[in-house]
């Protein structure tokens, strides 16, 4: 069948409801409430039944049904038919259910109740039957559900001729008159005229009923329905009965082979219903008239339970109040709005919200309404968290969405005629008015209009965010552009800053946005000390502050004089003078000073967009040597996989899949020859290829798509896959697997270029491989015995299809978007241990190798229930993880609430405490800084100080270490228990709600305030007024309170600060396990953006250097990394101590042997011209570019000085020992 099926849906149960409310016979003029959809609340009547509606009673009419069996799960080729009738209105209803192609029929998993969307194409409507088509929305089910009426089959006309009393007495008087000797004639009451045509209607349903007729003059029979059954003659002949001969005959209805077929028409079926509406009727006059009803035996048991089980509706889960009062009625047309119904359990509610927004995409803002306004009526945890979620993902209701405009001021029958730039401008108009509560709000109120409107630009004006040039020049305003100068952008921020100190922030991410794009060390200053002065300004900003876009290799110096000479008339000022000193300053030191020596210093790594966070991990993993080794010889390490199929041993506690191994070993082929560029690159920066970067955001069951390699040398859209093979890898290995490039193909490529994209490539190009070493060249030169060298190999291309751009395009949106540290960190090593040979196994099952050696914490973890200490749990883990600070605080306090006693669970009888037993070489501690507010209804970034320190010792966690260390801590958790209720203590009697007044000062002044008021009171009776009513006793006694409550918090202070010295020297003597401090990963920005960094300390050099991407910089002032305290230095969200006797051994950054570039063999004539041309950098002589082009098959060139594609060198493959793809 055609499926048309569009807009919101009901769950089984609301549809349930709905049918058994719906009455065919009296429609409303807005609609029905089986077949239609309720309108949003507020915008348009609400379906309701008509007034005198029906209130079915339906049963089960069991010949016309097919009913599901119990406990049968239903599949593909499954149909439920449930056929019933009103017990009132006597309507028959056929409820059809059909799975055909259903693959995983509702209820399952993921689908807890069908969800049914109208099918219009299913619908018919005649003179006597209605149709009412749905379709579940559930992808795997797709279930077809038909609802069918038709008519009473008995006219009201009809049922008069039977059970009138005035008609019954006529026949009666009629058969007397015929027969009038004829004894045992009495006259039929209405009860027994039915009961007789039911029992005729019976005997002819029933084909084992073998007398098929009667005789016409049968006394009863006559007394139902006249003489010879001449008056209803008409009704028994359309029933069927047939008159010949002084006898009636039975109808005989053929027998119906498929009941799930059948649709009614047929003369058994109008029988049946005739039969079941004669049982009605005799309900009704029963109950109308008192008269005993000869089949009140049969009973009339309600079809509902029939209905549920055929809808798949029954047993639901609930929601707990309904054991206290119902849902308020204004609130019922939100849970229809969702197609649910208000018992539902909040799981059921998410259900319904997710399909009906999935659905009705159009209507997502008001589902969420709905959602929103049962989330507060409830109160439950579940739907706040949903709420809350929804809401970090930028979804905006309806009602707040209306809320935003208003407060705008912008009328919601305007809303959408206005374009984004009128209500920017209304936004705008609002601002000097406000305060900062106010001002916030109003940038809510514009975020959400920003975000239902899709306009990056009202967002943006909303966040002030400043992450692009543009938006920093447009926060500052004041007309700043891009010409204008630095100091001019350093007074404009000063007078923002003045009018609100709530700008700083901003206006220091305004700032280095800018002093980013423009290179500037002055505003790289002001941000780093505040002022403007002591920086030296560079050649590059003192160039294009002049207006000079010349290179300074590019300037004659007899020209820069007038250059100088002009900037001074045009623009005199310090800001020209700094520029020009700086650029003659840089001529004067040309030559007596260069940079550092690349086997001397790092290479930093090129961001792919928005990777800092990945490259601040690589950097790390290449700083720790165990690791880099490990890496570099992964061959030594990994399983063979043409040896074993499968792996046993789990890895992050579950199976892992062969095709997770080869995307494992994958991924370290990508590492090691990322390590060997880091290693042998003779610039400043690598760029970590985008093969490396598609493999750490790939999930691992897409590993297999990445895990192909395709031959071709002629690159075609139709290219076919190949699967990786089990294939051994060994030194016989072919040549073309062994030399197959490395780089990703076109579509790759493609797939992670942006906005910093180095090069465009296309389908005929290959992407650029840096150049061989020239050792590595004189050996390819010529082969040993003679023979000519071999054509260039052809490429291997790995990525073709369309799945495999899908995936492609998956993975770059994920490593474009700001990811977690911890998070892609345990991603990257999970990748690396899957494909790593087991060594053993530990008591959870989980696999042992050297890279889980190196991180594994063994801790234990023990329960106390009733006081009593429970058994030792072990536990395992990579790092330790403190909770999201809510004060500073520093490196020990926040471990120490790790392994602090502490409630376990939600029981509040039991507590539990942990330790370590067991210490890696490289310890990593993870703090994370995102949270959820409740109050807030969202999450948020911590920017609280966690002091770190260089030296940590861990004796005091480790129940092993010392023989009294148990008691020690115990005696720490009652202090630090008592320290926590002084502190909030303390917090109560100073925070107010007001900067810079405390509790005591504000009683205190509250005091004196009453006190003047007194006075006041005086002189105004004085006057003859009448006074504030104030009790006289009242400032007095204020004033004893204030002075309490200075007396307390001095008190409070000494206390705390006691206790704080007992937990500072409790441990001072255990420092035997000692850890020193390596890496530091900072975060600087909000929860949803940002920018990651790293640094890491050189033991063996004495040096701590930040990794900034493509910048690798020393530190020069160590409290960056230790105590991290403004917007500027970032926030630590991952530390890494290692070993103090081991730290020179795991911690070696530096490693470097960087290729040399080879100069050609010059002539004497040559050398002589060279050095008279030594200034001309460009070599714009042609006799010298001939004789440099004349040696290129000797030379290797310097990548800065080729493009992609522009020379054969970039072409060559390169040579990866026992690369095998």
């Amino acid at each position: 069948m055609s499926t048309h099926r569009s807009g919101p849906g009901k769950t089984a149960p609301k549809l349930l409801q709905d049918f058994l409310a719906f009455d065919p016979l009296r429609t409303g003029q807005n609609g029905t409430v089986l077949a239609d959809h309720t309108p949003p609340v507020g915008e348009g009547q609400q379906l309701a039944k008509p007034i005198g509606s029906c209130q079915h009673e339906y049963t089960t009419k069991h010949k016309q049904s097919v009913l599901p069996p119990l406990d049968l799960r239903p599949d593909g080729t499954t149909k439920f038919k449930l056929a019933a009738v009103c017990k009132k209105c006597r309507i028959h209803a056929d409820v059809h259910l059909d799975y055909k192609g259903a693959t995983d029929p509702c209820p399952n998993s993921s689908c807890p109740l069908h969800h049914f969307q109208r099918l219009t194409s299913a619908d018919e409507v005649g003179q006597s039957r209605i149709k009412y088509g749905w379709q579940c929305s559930a992808p795997l089910c797709l279930a077809m559900l038909e609802i069918s009426y038709r008519q009473a089959r008995i006219y009201d006309q009809e049922k008069d001729l039977l059970i009138n009393t005035e008609y019954l007495k006529r026949r009666y008087e009629a058969v007397v008159q015929q027969d009038p000797s004829r004894e045992g004639i009495r006259q039929a009451t209405p009860m027994e005229a039915l009961s007789r045509l039911r029992k005729y209607t019976r005997d002819a349903l029933d084909p084992r009923h073998d007398r098929r007729s009667f005789p016409a003059n049968n006394k009863r029979f006559m007394e139902a329905f006249g003489p010879y059954g001449q008056d209803c003659r008409a009704l028994l002949e359309r029933l069927g009965f047939k008159y010949a001969d002084d006898e009636w005959a039975l109808p005989n209805p053929d027998t119906i082979d498929d009941r799930f077929a059948a649709d009614g028409t047929s003369h058994r079926e109008f029988l049946e219903d005739v039969e079941i509406e004669l049982l009605a009727w005799m309900y009704k006059l029963s109950a109308d008239t008192g008269a005993a009803n000869t089949a009140a035996a049969e009973g009339w048991p309600s079809a509902i339970r029939d209905l549920e089980r055929t809808l798949s509706a029954q047993g639901y889960q609930r929601h707990a109040s309904l054991r206290r009062p119902g849902t308020a009625n204004e609130q019922n047309a939100y849970f229809a709005s969702l197609g649910s119904l208000p018992d539902f359990a909040d799981n059921l509610i998410e259900f319904a919200y997710d399909r009906q927004s999935m659905c009705d995409p159009e209507r997502l803002p008001y589902y969420f309404e709905c959602l929103q306004v049962i989330s507060e009526s409830r109160q439950t945890e579940q739907l706040q968290m949903k709420v809350a979620t929804l809401e970090s993902q930028d979804l905006v209701s309806r009602r707040d969405l209306h809320a935003a405009y208003r407060y705008l001021n912008i009328p919601q029958s305007e809303a959408s005629k206005l374009d984004d730039q009128r209500v920017l401008q209304l936004f705008q108009a609002q601002q000097p008015d406000l305060g900062p509560s106010g001002a916030e709000e109003a940038r809510q109120a514009l975020y959400r209009i920003g975000t239902a409107r899709q306009s990056q630009n009202l967002i943006n004006a909303s966040r002030q965010s400043v992450e692009t040039y543009d938006d920093a020049l447009s926060w500052l305003g004041n007309g700043a552009d891009k010409n204008t100068p630095d100091d001019n952008l350093i007074a404009i921020v000063a007078a923002k800053v003045a009018e609100s100190k709530a700008n700083e922030e901003i206006a220091q991410k305004a700032i280095a946005t800018i002093a980013r794009e423009r290179k500037s060390n002055m505003l790289n200053n002001w941000l780093t000390t505040g002022r403007t002065d002591g920086y030296t300004m560079d050649v590059n900003e003192a160039l294009r502050y002049l207006n000079i876009e010349q290179n300074i290799s590019d300037i004659e110096p007899t020209v820069l004089p007038i250059l100088f000479d002009s900037a001074r008339k045009d623009r005199p000022g310090d800001t020209v003078e700094k520029a020009i000193s700086a650029i003659q300053q840089f001529l004067a030191n040309q030559n007596s000073a260069g940079p550092r020596a690349p086997e001397a210093w790092p290479v930093g790594l090129t961001s792919h967009g928005n990777t800092c966070y990945l490259n601040s991990l690589l950097q790390y993993y290449f700083s720790i040597k165990p690791l880099r080794e490990m890496v570099m010889n992964y061959n030594q390490y990994k399983l063979d996989t043409s040896k074993y199929t499968e792996k046993q041993e789990r890895v992050g506690q579950r199976k892992i899949s062969m095709v997770e191994i080869k995307g494992g070993q994958r991924f370290a082929e990508d590492l090691v020859h990322l390590f060997e560029r880091m290693i042998k690159e003779p610039s400043s920066a690598v760029k970590p290829e985008e093969d490396l970067v598609c493999r750490a955001f790939l999930e691992p069951k897409d590993y297999a798509l990445l895990a192909s390699d395709v031959t071709s040398v002629t690159v075609t859209e139709n290219a076919v896959d190949q699967k990786l093979t089990d294939a051994e890898t060994g030194e016989d290995a072919s040549a073309a697997s062994v030399s197959a490039d490395r780089h990703l193909s076109n579509a790759s490529s493609a797939t992670l270029q942006g906005e910093e994209q180095d090069v465009t490539m296309t389908n005929n190009e290959r992407p650029p491989t840096p150049p061989d070493s020239p050792k590595e060249k004189a050996m390819e030169k010529v082969p040993s015995d003679g023979r000519p060298p071999l054509p260039p190999r052809a490429q291997l291309r790995r990525f073709s299809t369309s799945t495999k751009e899908e995936a492609l395009k998956l993975a770059k949106y994920n490593a474009t978007q700001q990811q977690d540290v911890t998070e892609v960190h345990d991603g990257i090593m999970f990748r690396l241990r899957s494909g790593m040979m087991p060594r053993d196994v530990d008591e959870f099952g989980e696999q042992e190798d050297p890279l889980r050696d190196m991180y594994a914490i063994g801790m234990t973890e023990r329960h106390i229930e009733k006081g009593v200490e429970g058994k030792p749990i072990p536990q395992t883990d990579s790092s330790i993880t403190v909770n999201v600070p809510t004060e500073p605080t520093d490196i020990y306090s926040a471990l120490d609430e790790v392994f602090d006693l502490q409630p376990y669970g939600n029981r509040a009888d039991v507590e539990a405490y942990k330790s370590i037993r067991h210490l890696p070489p490289v310890l990593q501690i993870s703090m994370p800084r995102i949270g959820f507010d409740r109050s807030r209804g969202g999450t948020f970034k911590s920017e609280e100080m966690i002091k770190l320190e260089d030296e940590l010792y861990m004796d005091r966690y480790c129940d092993a270490s010392h023989a009294d260390i148990a008691e020690r801590r115990r005696r720490c958790w009652g202090w630090r228990k008592q320290l926590r209720s002084l502190k909030k203590e303390q917090k109560a009697l100073t925070e107010t709600g007001v900067d810079q007044l405390d509790g005591p000062t504000a009683v205190s002044q509250s005091a004196q305030y009453l006190q003047s008021v007194s006075e006041t009171n005086n002189l105004m009776h004085e006057a003859g007024l009448e006074g504030i009513d104030i009790d006289d006793q009242l400032p007095g006694v204020l004033a004893t309170e204030a002075h309490e409550q200075s007396k307390r918090l001095v008190s409070l202070q000494t206390e705390i600060e006691s206790l704080q010295a007992m937990l500072e020297t409790q441990f001072q003597d255990l420092k035997q396990l000692k850890y020193r401090l390596a890496a530091v990963f900072i975060h600087r920005g909000s929860h949803g953006h940002g920018h990651y960094w790293v640094y890491i300390h050189d033991f063996a050099n004495n040096v701590w250097r930040n990794y900034n991407d493509e910048r690798v910089e020393e530190v020069s002032n160590l409290a960056d990394v230790l105590e991290a305290k403004t917007w500027q230095q970032g926030t630590p969200t991952y530390a890494v101590y290692v070993r103090d006797e081991e730290k020179e051994r795991l911690v070696q950054p530096l490693c470097r042997e960087p290729e040399r570039v080879a100069m050609a063999e010059a002539s004497p004539q040559q050398w002589e011209d060279q050095q008279q041309q030594a200034e001309d950098v460009q070599m714009r002589d042609s006799s010298w570019n001939q004789q440099a082009q004349s040696h290129s098959s000797q030379q290797t060139v310097a990548p800065k000085m080729t493009q992609e594609g522009g020379q054969e060198s970039w072409d060559q493959q390169r040579q990866v020992a026992q690369a095998n793809w």
